[in-house]
């Protein structure tokens, strides 16, 4: 089945409420999906989604994505470890961009942060 994703005209997002723990077992991390047709099995699509550190809140360990992912943080500060700038604090502003494959993490907010993240699989024809 080959979904497509759906065109959303500007519409609010509430940046407060409808999270949801991510699910992954690291507490005091949570997501609210914009848009998903992202097929981890089939590796294609696209899913778009704020996801929202809660203050003390910490990924155990360094992991990579078998797809894109792009990261801009849209409120509050973290620290990160990305495998080639070593340990830095990033705050609202900072823009992260990671093909297939990197490895980044851990990462770790103080005083809790909101991001947007952008996830994919390349198309086929991207070459």
């Amino acid at each position: 089945m080959n979904k497509r994703r759906e065109n959303m005209f500007f519409h609010a997002i509430d940046r407060e409420s409808g999270f949801v723990e991510r699910g992954d077992g690291n507490m005091g991390i949570s997501v609210k999906v914009l848009s998903n047709d992202l097929d981890t099995t089939a590796k294609r699509g696209h899913r778009t989604r704020l996801l929202r550190m809660a203050p003390g809140s910490e990924t155990p360990e360094a992991h990579a994505h078998d797809y894109w992912e792009e990261i801009y943080i849209l409120e509050g500060e973290m620290l990160v470890q990305d495998g080639i700038d070593g340990e830095k604090l990033v705050k609202a502003g900072a823009y992260a961009a990671r093909e297939p494959g990197v490895m980044h993490g851990p990462v770790s907010s103080e005083s809790g942060c909101l991001m947007i993240d952008f996830c994919w699989y390349p198309d086929e024809n991207d070459g």
